[in-house]
């Protein structure tokens, strides 16, 4: 049955004249008779009685009627919702965040993206990059959102902005302002994350170059971003984004430590399987991040 007839009787309905109907549909109305008989017989009952030179519905008719008004609705929903689907106004996205970019980068990605798209839903994963990608691998994230490898053919990757990562410490920490020494550094302990994360393993290799020791892991965590405080409370030495410290300087006393050779440039960005396995939400949200920053 086409969903015409049902509208061609909802008109019926509203106006209680056939020939009204007609004129409204834009259609003759043996055309619409000839719709009313063929919805009787899918039914194999009457819809429609005669009174006088009017009409009336039948309790069936009104049954159909009722019926038909939700049908309509949810369909005329259906063809709205699949059309924001194809513009990109609506959708799921699945995004993976690093910490950093999930605080810093991520609110006014996601103030754009509900502007443009406002029926969009994210699900939002933060966690380190290694568990992220690994996360994406197996096709349950569309997107990460956080720092890009040096050397990876596995993803695509857009790159949105550069942020290097930093040695820092208390503002009143014996080191605030010093150079460092081999012998300084060595006598603190440090807040650092797991092994597995690639800016500890860059950290340890260039200190290892440089002829600094390794450092001394007294807290390892599996995010920084929330432990900046115990950062400035237990007096360890971390590494941090420099953007990151920047934002929180005016709230929690960390400074950076002027140290050249552990500063590690890092630049972050959106990273995805390929651009035509993304939903046309998911592109939106990849068009609006590449305006927000403008990579150069």
């Amino acid at each position: 049955m086409e969903l015409k007839y049902l509208r061609y009787f909802l008109a019926i309905q509203d106006t209680g004249h056939l020939g009204r109907a007609a004129i409204t549909l834009g259609i003759t109305q043996p055309a619409l008779t000839k719709c009313i008989q063929r919805l009787e017989k899918i039914y194999n009952t009457r819809l429609i009685l005669k009174v006088g030179r009017g009409i009336r519905l039948t309790e069936a008719g009104l049954l159909l009627c009722e019926r038909a008004q939700k049908i309509v609705q949810d369909m005329e929903i259906t063809q709205r919702d699949m059309g924001a689907l194809a513009d990109g106004t609506a959708g799921y996205i699945r995004l993976g965040a690093a910490a950093t970019a999930a605080e810093f980068m991520l609110p006014q990605l996601a103030k754009r993206l509900l502007i443009e798209a406002p029926s969009v839903r994210l699900d939002v994963k933060v966690g380190m990059n290694d568990l992220l990608q690994s996360t994406m691998r197996e096709k349950q994230l569309d997107i990460i959102l956080g720092f890009l490898p040096d050397k990876s053919h596995e993803f695509i990757a857009r790159p949105l902005l550069d942020d290097p990562v930093v040695l820092v410490a208390s503002k009143d920490h014996p080191l605030a302002g010093v150079h460092p020494t081999s012998e300084q550094l060595d006598q603190y302990n440090w807040l650092l994350p797991s092994k597995k994360v690639a800016t500890r393993q860059w950290l340890e290799q260039r200190l290892c170059a440089g002829g600094y020791p390794p450092p001394r892991i007294q807290i390892e965590a599996n995010s920084i971003a929330t432990l900046h405080s115990v950062i400035v409370e237990t007096n360890l030495l971390s590494f941090i984004s420099r953007r990151a410290l920047e934002e929180i300087q005016h709230a929690i006393p960390l400074v950076e430590i002027p140290m050249p050779l552990l500063v590690m440039p890092r630049t972050f960005g959106l990273q995805f399987h390929s651009w035509s396995e993304l939903s046309p939400v998911a592109r939106q949200f990849v068009q609006i991040a590449e305006k927000i920053w403008n990579y150069q």
